[in-house]
């Protein structure tokens, strides 16, 4: 419960209770509004920020977005809730992240897009740094662009650890970058060591406003769903494989020669190798 340990009056109680059925509304709501639905008086709204334990709705506003809106279950839930809507429906489900496929190229842009092929492509190294659910982001990256002939390094470590990686980083390397939801401490860190290692970056997010988006040498945006929904992972990989394509173009002689290879290997020693079941 949002408000259970506060002790209200019966006006403020009005507003808790509004608030907590209504959640996905308060972010967009001025105090004019919730006095509003709540047929209470605006200075009756600005009382209730500071018995709840906030200074104003903006700050109020923030906590809600940190604590209960953006959190893995409500995330989850409103997944859960999406499925029971369509009655379970397979179909639907797998159709339902279209709609991010159909952002992500409306908000593509060509330049950027080209400009990063080109940088891993040309890169001495790529660093990849993707926590959490984009993990499958970074192995994608890593497994393809090896197969071209690109040196590839991980960064799959977080806090104190990330200085190890960063002094094996030089000029010439890049750093791609996996930025959802918002700019972490490791961010913070790799954005900065890259400019001071000489190293370019490329920024890949869901965010239309964040600091990063300033420090990144290029970034390419990509839709996962609203902030409190279940993200979506089918048009970041649909992104990344798109790249993955615009490198292999770039380095076109070594990654069909590597494919060749690969080929004659697999024929070689395939019998020495137990068959997958």
């Amino acid at each position: 419960m949002l408000f259970g340990s506060y002790k209200l009056t019966r006006g403020h109680r009005l507003i808790a209770d509004y608030i907590s059925k209504n959640l996905d509304d308060i972010p967009f709501m001025v105090e004019e509004d919730l006095a509003a639905a709540c047929q209470v008086s605006v200075s009756t709204v600005s009382r209730f920020w500071i018995e709840v334990g906030s200074k104003n709705m903006k700050e109020f506003k923030q906590k809600l977005k940190d604590e209960v809106i953006m959190s893995p279950s409500r995330k989850l839930q409103s997944a859960f809730s999406k499925m029971e809507e369509q009655k379970g429906a397979a179909a639907a489900s797998v159709m339902a992240p279209t709609e991010y496929l159909r952002q992500s190229a409306d908000r593509l842009d060509q330049t950027s897009f080209q400009a990063a092929a080109d940088l891993l492509a040309e890169a001495g190294m790529v660093h990849i740094y993707g926590p959490g659910s984009a993990e499958c982001l970074t192995a994608l990256l890593d497994f393809r662009l090896t197969r071209f002939g690109v040196y590839v390094k991980r960064i799959a470590r977080g806090g104190h650890e990330l200085f190890e990686d960063i002094v094996h980083m030089h000029p010439g390397d890049v750093i791609a970058l996996f930025g959802f939801v918002a700019e972490s401490p490791e961010m913070v860190v790799l954005l900065d060591a890259a400019k001071q290692r000489g190293c370019k970056t490329l920024l890949v997010t869901d965010l239309a406003v964040s600091p990063m988006l300033e420090k990144a040498d290029i970034v390419l945006y990509t839709a996962r769903g609203q902030q409190w929904e279940f993200h979506s992972m089918v048009a970041p990989i649909a992104v990344m494989e798109a790249l993955i394509v615009a490198v292999g173009k770039q380095r076109e002689q070594q990654a069909l020669a590597n494919s060749e290879e690969l080929h004659r290997l697999r024929r070689q020693y395939q019998k020495w190798l137990p068959k997958k079941v």
